[in-house]
């Protein structure tokens, strides 16, 4: 089962992924590429899989994205090698995992589930998640995130 949160930078995607993989020994993470620095609490692989802008670009030319947006000046997007069965990775993971019942959770944009549901919903039983916060709350998340950048 691949399980997709969306919402807002800020709703919480990323404390909802870990705290799913903190209690569950079957789920696993699905990081998207992104051609944004490092925080201080990002693990390369894990959180993301950080690329040069110029390596995000050559692989949407490529061809190898199954959904990609640019925001906050910068790109994210879903490695295509990662279910198609041809043998690729990203992190380790491959179809054949949720084929043995490992949940696979990705922290994703709105129109990128959309993507996602389009071009997957054949081949993987898929759950979508949406995250709302209130407005004052999402302002101070933002806020506490950039004192830590």
């Amino acid at each position: 089962m691949l399980v997709l949160l969306s919402g807002v930078s800020g709703a919480g995607k990323d404390t909802v992924k870990q705290e799913l993989i903190k209690r569950n020994k079957n789920v696993e993470s699905l990081p998207s590429y992104t051609d944004r620095a490092p925080r201080n609490n990002d693990i390369p692989g894990v959180t993301y899989n950080f690329v040069t802008t110029q390596e995000f670009e050559r692989m949407i030319e490529q061809g190898e994205l199954y959904e990609y947006s640019k925001h906050h000046e910068h790109y994210y997007g879903t490695s295509n090698g990662v279910f198609n069965g041809n043998g690729k990775t990203v992190s380790g993971l491959k179809i054949t995992k949720i084929n043995n019942g490992t949940i696979i959770v990705k922290d994703i944009e709105v129109n990128g589930v959309e993507n996602l549901l389009k071009i997957l919903k054949n081949d993987l039983e898929i759950v979508t998640i949406f995250l709302k916060v209130p407005k004052e709350e999402l302002r101070k998340r933002l806020e506490a995130r950039e004192d830590k950048q």
